[in-house]
């Protein structure tokens, strides 16, 4: 038996999307009392959606959701 690729199932069926959100690293850093711990991070969390079947990512809109 063949395998199919995945490609192929896209052109044919369509892809099938599933979201995706990669968040940030966080960083931890000392206050300036050296008391507590403050969290920072550096970019924007990303949204995105994934075709299962071929891994293509295309950018998602998450505030309309």
């Amino acid at each position: 038996m063949r395998i199919i690729p995945k490609p192929f199932l896209c052109k044919v069926f369509g892809h099938t999307w599933q979201y995706h959100v990669e968040d940030p690293k966080i960083v931890w850093t000392a206050s300036k009392n050296m008391s507590e711990l403050e969290q920072r991070t550096e970019q924007e969390p990303r949204f995105f959606q994934r075709c299962v079947r071929c891994g293509l990512e295309r950018s998602w809109d998450a505030k309309g959701a």
